[in-house]
Order: C-alpha cells, then structure tokens, then sequence
C-alpha cells in the first residue's frame, strides 16, 4: 500500500463500547493507599503488545478478547469503576460496575510498518485510546483496551491505565489473567487481591528519615516535569553478547555477582552524563523503581495487584561518573537497590509526603525495567507477544525527556532493547558513548 511505504498508519475506529463484568459486582468504594497516591503514579500509561499473524492465530482477536474482558471483570471488578478525589485530594476508586472501555480498530497496513517500534511515529498514536491531558482524573477511565487488526492478521492490543489503580507487576497479572480467560479457563490462575488495607500507614510513625531527606534533597515538590518539545521517543537495541562481555568483565574487577539492569543502568549513566556534557560542579542521580513486595514484613500475598514499589535513588558526582570504573558505579547502584527495604517502604507510607521530580537537575535519570513484569508472557490463544512496548506523547502530561525503559526481549531478535526520550542529536551523541564503551569491555575480554 502506498501509506505502507512511507511507515505510517491509517487506523479506522469500528466498535468503541463499555465491556462490564458478566456477573453482578460489589458497588462500593475503595481506599486506595499512600503509595497508589504517590505524585510519580497518578497518571496515565499504556503499553502495546504485538502478536503475528500464525496458522494458530485467532480467528476474531477484537471478539475473544472481549468476551474474556467481561468474565475476568468479575474478579478485577474495580478496574471496571472510577477514580473519584476525596476532600484532601487523594483518590479513592469507586465501583461503578461500568466496565472497561473497549475499542476495536482496523489497520490498513501490515504489522511490517511499525519495524518492531524501534521509532515511534505521529501515526502511531492511533493505535491508543487516549484522553486530553486536561481531563479530569475523574472523568478517565482507569482502564482502556484496543485491538487493532492489521492486514497481515496480526494484531496489536494497546492498553492504557491509570497507575494509581494497579503497577506494572500488577497490570502484567491482569493481562496474563486476562489471556486465560481468552484460551478458555474458568478463572485466572492468580488470585487477584484488592486489599490496599495492608498498606495503610501505622501510629507509630517509625521513619528512616535519612533516607527520605536524601530523597527530598534531590528532587523538588512538582510532578511531572516541564514538558520538553524537541524529545522524541526512539529504541536503543544492545547485542546480548555485548552485554555478558561486560557483565563478565566487570564481575571480576567489583569480585561480586552483578545482574545485567546493574550493568546496563551503570552503562548508561555514565553514557548519558557525557554525551550531554553535564558540568562537573553538579551532581547526578538514577532514581528507578524496585518491587517491594517481598521486602515488606509481611511481605505482600501473591496476587496484590496495586502500587507495591518503592524509588531507589542512586547517587553520584559527575566526576565519580566519569572517572571511576563502571564496577564502581555498578557498587553504588546495588546499594541503592538494597534501601528499599521494609523500614523504608513503611516510612514512605507513614510521611505521607511523596516527591518525583528528577527535572531539577537535567542530568539526572528516571528508569523503569519492564523485563520480568510479564507482559511478554500475556497469550490470547495464538502465543505470547513478539513484541512489547509503550507509547508517550507530551501531551499525555508527562516529560520522559530523561528517562529510560528497559523492555521485554524482542521473541525473533537476541538483542537488549530500551527506549528514551532524547533530542535526536542527543541521541546520537549518546549512542556513540554507549557503544564506545561497550566496546572498550568487549575488548577487554
């Protein structure tokens, strides 16, 4: 087709409807807690997963999908409700027993046009329901689904959610539930729990106010950023074999197993302070987020499907981040990962005060590794996605301008893949840094 050639999409709306749970669910109000009101979830984020067309493939995605979406409502009801404010301004989600809104589109193009998203296109955007930055939180809904058909018969299925109702973990355990639904099963193999209870703050106010002031001292009340206009969102895609080389090398200078979001988050760092030529006077920070559920006492139960994370915040000079070993840099973001503990976790719940933004310093990083989150893993009876990603416009309120996703790996492709928002002579600048390094350890060993 000719659109085809120049790798844009022409999407047509065909269905746009409310799907609700097939059987009658609770109508009452939630508590959401502390750390489902934290400023750095309450917004808007989607994924897409990309599914081939196979001699399995469904026979109708849009319709599958759909009636699965009623029968797993029934036990992710509050999905199918709003986000409502109470007086203090926090939200609370309130069971409407609405439903998802559920789109189907048709695509005239093949799945060929999208080259695995390594560039994300204005077109694109079609492939999303999305609502205008100013719409009131209360007039979202927390949770959107759309199916796009291409003409290949493959198919896409874009989902946007608001974070306040669920993190990545937990909307990865949906979509697999939801996937189960679709092959036939009677219920979700994981028992969804709701019981944001367990996260409410204790009297006792027990803090480890050192770590929140070195939070604090880091980052500035608002949340999101200043929105940056010349960022675009592009892929960086890494040999795996380059990584272990440095994996390998760098484990035996630091004498210490070091896991591969250690190396690439160090790799990073260091590429992006000197491609931008950060100024030697400031400091840098790598704020990312770290599963908490388990570190907590109790930990979480299995199938907890709200915000259970909390923000590690890796410090350093410029001048340790360009002249130290990246072994050196890899040590300060393991200890970094480890103060996400218990103690932290309940002290962020019990302040009561939640910062995010990381605009104050233009060096400084936010990161977010959707590898074990399990959306590679959602199947609607023709196998897993070949590939995941997101999507992110200015005007879905939030600046990526400086920050980075570590993604699933691509099923036909032995490659580690992230995506950033960067000016692309940045971009640029910081692609050659990060293979000049990698280059350097590959030659090492």
């Amino acid at each position: 087709m000719e659109n085809e050639g120049l790798g844009e999409l022409n999407v047509k709306i065909v269905d746009r409807c409310l799907v609700p749970p097939c059987m009658p669910s609770p109508q009452d109000t939630l508590y959401l807690s502390n750390l489902d009101n934290q400023p750095v979830v309450r917004l808007v984020f989607n994924t897409l997963l990309v599914y081939e067309g196979c001699e399995n493939k469904l026979a109708e995605p849009a319709k599958t999908i759909r009636e699965a979406l009623s029968k797993v409502l029934v036990y992710y009801y509050p999905l199918g409700g709003r986000l409502r404010k109470k007086e203090d301004g926090k939200l609370q989600l309130e069971c409407t027993g609405e439903g998802v809104l559920f789109v189907e589109a048709m695509v005239d193009n093949s799945l060929s046009v999208l080259r695995d998203l390594e560039y994300l296109k204005p077109s694109f955007k079609q492939l999303l329901y999305t609502f205008p930055f100013s719409t009131d939180v209360e007039e979202l809904h927390p949770m959107v689904i759309q199916v796009n058909h291409f003409t290949c018969g493959g198919f896409v299925v874009a989902v946007t959610f608001h974070h306040s109702v669920c993190d990545g973990r937990g909307l990865g355990q949906f979509l697999k539930g939801l996937g189960e639904m679709a092959r036939g099963d009677a219920m979700p193999s994981v028992k969804p729990i709701w019981d944001r209870e367990l996260l409410k703050p204790s009297k006792l106010l027990v803090h480890d106010l050192d770590l929140i002031e070195e939070k604090r001292g880091s980052t500035s009340d608002s949340w999101p950023p200043p929105i940056s206009k010349e960022s675009i969102q592009i892929s960086l895609s890494l040999e795996s074999k380059a990584i272990k080389c440095m994996k390998q090398v760098i484990m035996q200078e630091c004498g210490e197993i070091c896991t591969t979001f250690e190396i690439v988050t160090a790799l990073v760092w260091r590429a992006r302070t000197k491609a931008l030529e950060i100024p030697y006077i400031q400091s840098m920070d790598v704020l990312f987020a770290v599963d908490g559920r388990e570190s907590l006492n109790p930990p979480l139960p299995n199938g907890y499907y709200g915000n259970g994370f909390g923000v590690a915040c890796a410090k350093a000079t410029i001048h340790e981040l360009m002249n130290q070993p990246l072994s050196y840099i890899v040590s300060i973001i393991k200890k970094a990962k480890m103060s996400i503990t218990d103690k932290y976790l309940k002290s962020m719940i019990d302040e009561d005060q939640f910062t995010g933004d990381v605009s104050s310093n233009q060096g400084n990083i936010l990161l977010s590794d959707w590898r074990w989150l399990g959306f590679n893993e959602v199947d609607f009876g023709s196998g897993w996605p070949v590939d995941v990603c997101t999507m992110q416009w200015n005007e879905n309120g939030l600046n990526l301008s400086n920050g980075f996703i570590f993604l699933p790996p691509n099923r036909k492709i032995d490659e580690f893949k992230m995506i950033t928002w960067m000016d692309p002579q940045e971009f640029m600048l910081f692609k050659i840094e990060i293979e000049a390094i990698i280059n350097k350890y590959v030659e090492k060993n």
